[in-house]
């Protein structure tokens, strides 16, 4: 008996069998959803109960299900107004509402009453609200982490606003109208991690704006008219669990030594589009001392800043810094620049690991052999480890290029070589001028002192208040 004719039979049958399968699924599938999404023809100007419940019965894609997220869109419907009953037949237990790109100017204040034990995610950008002030529907949403009111007409802000968004934990306001940041305008939610104030036109900032925000990682203040002077001390003081700060294009020309001081965990600065020109041989740098003590730092974003030079020190005295990011600037290639990746590196690679150095008849053809082996990495790291260095170096960024002098002009800073010989004694005594460059100084000590009492103080008098506030309660109870 010819097996192979059996086997050649199951072959085929297997095949076509696989086939009506899967043009059955996906005959299934091209009928859900053509069901799951009826066209809106017609903008919907006035949202009603009864609108809302037909929709949400007609259009499953106002209804997104996945799991336990469980959705409503209202997205780009041209909603003008909505009643204040609009949801309370919709019986779901609704964690996500987007009402982006609709024309709503105000909404009732129980409109998510139905939600307001589930409601997590509440999207309402592009839209036309100018205020929040008397615009309660906020309220009472105990459960809300994310809120997006980007690209709306905001010109002002209350602490009323964000009263009871206790588990807040993303506030975006990007491409507001708002100018002014006030006191401790989001102490009622106390639990962001994420705040976006990126592309409005705030150019006053109370020194308190961020009292309270104990917990915030993220901010992002990009596209602002801030200058320098709005960055303060005080300012920074409070967001101590901050970890990364964008600051792009926000008209700084400089920034106060040892801003980040009280940034213990911060890991990544961004400050490109500024300007911080300096002037070749010039000993009032921008940014001097700034990055002091910020000892938590990898990177530091100075693109497009029309920087020429550094002030060496301040870099070289981060221990964790890793990056620099340079491009796009008019960079004066000097010995000082190029300590801050190399200077260490030449030091290791002239010793043999027990501090003895080498002797080599052309050293810079040596080291110039090593620096492009990935080899170097690792003997690096070791050296680290063994403590013959306090920081690896700082990596320069690709295709930040010199503009003078002229022997390496166009050249790339992260791939010169052969400096050696003419670094050598520069780089000596920078390690010298650089030991103990970033030890406080007896004025910005006393700034600091100033700053922690302030602190202490308004902390006593928030506690003062409470106590207060609950004598009169008991008092009030009694009666």
């Amino acid at each position: 008996m010819d097996y192979s004719i059996i086997i050649y039979f199951i072959a085929i049958f297997i095949q076509i069998t696989v086939t009506f399968e899967y043009n059955d699924d996906y005959d299934v599938e091209q009928q859900v959803a053509s069901q799951s999404f009826v066209p809106i023809s017609e903008p919907i100007d006035h949202l009603s109960s009864s609108i809302f419940d037909s929709l949400s019965q007609s259009n499953l894609s106002l209804a997104s299900f996945l799991f336990t997220d469980h959705t409503i869109n209202l997205d780009g419907l041209g909603i003008s107004n909505i009643e204040p009953n609009t949801f309370v037949n919709y019986r779901v237990p609704v964690t996500t509402i987007i009402l982006a790109s609709n024309f709503l100017s105000y909404l009732p204040n129980n409109i998510f009453q139905p939600f307001s034990s589930t409601l997590i995610n509440l999207n309402l950008q592009h839209n036309q609200f100018r205020s929040l002030f008397n615009n309660y529907f906020l309220r009472h949403l105990e459960q809300l982490r994310t809120l997006d009111l980007s690209k709306n007409q905001l010109h002002e802000l209350h602490k009323q606003d964000f009263t009871d968004l206790r588990r807040l934990e993303t506030l975006i306001l990007r491409e507001n109208k708002l100018t002014c940041i006030p006191y401790a305008i989001f102490s009622r939610c106390r639990t962001i991690t994420t705040l976006d104030l990126s592309d409005n036109q705030i150019s006053i900032m109370d020194p308190n704006a961020f009292r309270s925000l104990y917990r915030l990682k993220t901010l992002l203040l990009s596209n602002n008219p801030l200058g320098q002077r709005l960055l303060t001390h005080q300012l920074m003081e409070p967001i101590k669990n901050l970890e990364y700060l964008d600051l792009e294009n926000t008209q700084l020309n400089d920034l106060s030594p040892f801003l980040f001081i009280s940034n213990q965990h911060l890991l990544s600065i961004k400050l490109r589009r500024n300007n911080f020109q300096t002037k070749v041989n010039d000993s009032s740098h921008s940014l001097q001392r700034t990055f002091c003590r910020a000892d938590s730092l990898i990177e530091i974003d100075l693109v497009s800043t029309h920087l020429r030079s550094l002030d060496v020190c301040t870099y070289d005295q981060v221990p964790s810094l890793q990056r620099l990011y340079l491009m796009n600037n008019p960079l004066h290639c000097t010995c000082d620049l190029f300590y801050l990746k190399y200077g260490d590196i030449y030091r290791v690679l002239l010793t043999d690991g027990n501090g003895v150095d080498r002797v080599h008849t052309d050293i810079d053809t040596y080291l110039d052999r090593w620096i492009s082996r990935p080899e170097l990495r690792r003997h690096l790291e070791k050296a680290h480890a063994r403590g013959d260095f306090y920081r690896l170096p700082i990596e320069l960024s690709l295709f930040a290029r010199c503009a003078t002098p002229k022997q390496w002009l166009g050249r790339e800073i992260g791939n010169i070589t052969g400096i050696f010989t003419q670094c050598q004694q520069r780089w000596s005594h920078i390690e010298q001028e650089c030991q103990n460059y970033c030890q406080l100084d007896k004025q910005i000590e006393a700034s600091m002192t100033t700053i922690k009492n302030t602190s202490l103080r308004s902390i006593q008098s928030s506690s003062f208040f409470v106590e207060l506030y609950f004598v009169v309660l008991a008092f009030r109870l009694c009666i």
